[in-house]
């Protein structure tokens, strides 16, 4: 992969959870939904963690919406979320986590970033397998 990362194509690519995007193909697509100790073995760990947007700084992170009912984080980048990791590393956000709610909002991913872009104080629920 090497720099693959750092091209200017990729970047062009790549959308901030603030900005808008498609909704998921369809319900079809959607993967149950995560909960702390499902399944035979699940050790899933699950957090809450605040963001204030502030200095019009933006969230940073990129997020895949087609699970359906959680935004995965595919990536970290410059942000109130890059902000948060430094100040609390006991409750870091790391890609692959799920974002499975936002101010009491849960459900349909596409509605959690529609919560996201328009909220100025955060409240999210995160879950890592």
């Amino acid at each position: 992969m090497g720099n693959c990362c750092a091209s200017e194509e990729v970047k062009a690519a790549q959308k901030d959870i603030t900005e808008k995007s498609a909704p998921p193909k369809s319900a079809e697509d959607v993967v149950p939904s995560v909960k702390a100790g499902a399944g035979k073995g699940a050790s899933k760990k699950e957090w809450t963690i605040k963001l204030e947007k502030k200095g019009g700084k933006k969230l940073g992170i990129d997020v895949d919406l087609s699970v359906g009912d959680s935004l995965v984080v595919e990536s970290i980048t410059d942000g109130l979320m890059q902000d948060w990791n430094k100040a609390n590393p006991d409750k870091a956000v790391k890609e692959a986590d799920q974002i499975v709610a936002v101010n009491g909002t849960r459900g349909k991913s596409e509605e959690l970033a529609g919560v996201c872009q328009k909220d100025d104080v955060l409240e999210m629920v995160i879950v890592r397998n």
